[in-house]
């Protein structure tokens, strides 16, 4: 599933390297991995006086339709420039390897005043269990005012299928360090473990960086909590021991 099902031109256009297509308004895309905290960052961005909550723009199950829905387009012709009517002085968006990769050799022609967020994680053991959790517990996401889950979720810890998704998360990563490279580009680098406990340490960093104006001081309120638990640590643990003696 890919843009083709959103935009009836997208396969078209990409065969042509989208000709004549671009947004020129200064742009920063944060590129980044699953479970590196982009929800919570993105929220806490809007609370802090950004104009907008960047989206996915190319995640076509469900985010790309909010944007096009947003913009009033039916076309990629009409949607990438039209990205430049979004509130404020710069367009930001957020974009996962698997969405950006058909993008990825005209990205810099579409967005010609592109700059780059690389969000991260550093401890990819506890990246990958929270990917399995989400994935195999349908919660990705809790806001500060609900309630945690619970710390014994039903079923069994698939310590295999963990693995393939620690595989899956580095295998991303990678392909995110060769396109910096290839499109020349030296993303502004951020880390999910600098702001897990205090998110204003981002938006400080996001302020000097992109000279965004951004308050430092929102409330604990103002975006997501973490989901990690005992379990979470548990499992971790157990993941980075198969780490150890795979080494």
């Amino acid at each position: 599933m890919g843009l083709e099902t959103v935009f009836p031109d997208f396969a078209r256009l990409e065969a042509e390297g989208f000709p004549g297509i671009a947004c020129r308004k200064p742009t920063v895309m944060i590129a980044t991995t699953e479970r590196a905290g982009s929800t919570h960052l993105c929220a806490s961005m809007h609370a802090a006086g950004l104009p907008f909550t960047p989206i996915e723009i190319f995640n076509p199950r469900g985010p790309a339709q909010q944007g096009a829905a947003q913009h009033g387009v039916t076309t990629f012709a009409s949607y990438i420039p039209g990205l430049a009517s979004t509130p404020g002085d710069l367009f930001m968006f957020k974009a996962s390897w698997l969405d950006f990769a058909p993008l990825a050799t005209r990205a810099c022609d579409l967005f010609p005043r592109l700059r780059v967020l690389y969000l991260d994680r550093r401890n990819i053991a506890a990246q990958a269990v929270s990917l399995y959790r989400a994935m195999t517990e349908n919660v990705w996401h809790r806001r500060t005012a609900q309630p945690r889950r619970g710390e014994n979720p039903p079923g069994d810890f698939d310590l295999g299928r963990t693995m393939r998704l620690l595989d899956r998360l580095e295998a991303d990563k990678r392909a995110w360090e060769r396109w910096f490279g290839a499109a020349k580009i030296t993303p502004v680098r951020l880390t999910y473990e600098s702001f897990e406990d205090d998110i204003s340490v981002a938006l400080r960093q996001l302020n000097d960086a992109f000279g965004l104006a951004l308050a430092s001081d929102i409330g604990p309120d103002s975006g997501f909590a973490r989901l990690a638990d005992a379990t979470s640590a548990d499992w971790t643990l157990r993941v980075q021991k198969r780490l150890l003696n795979m080494s």
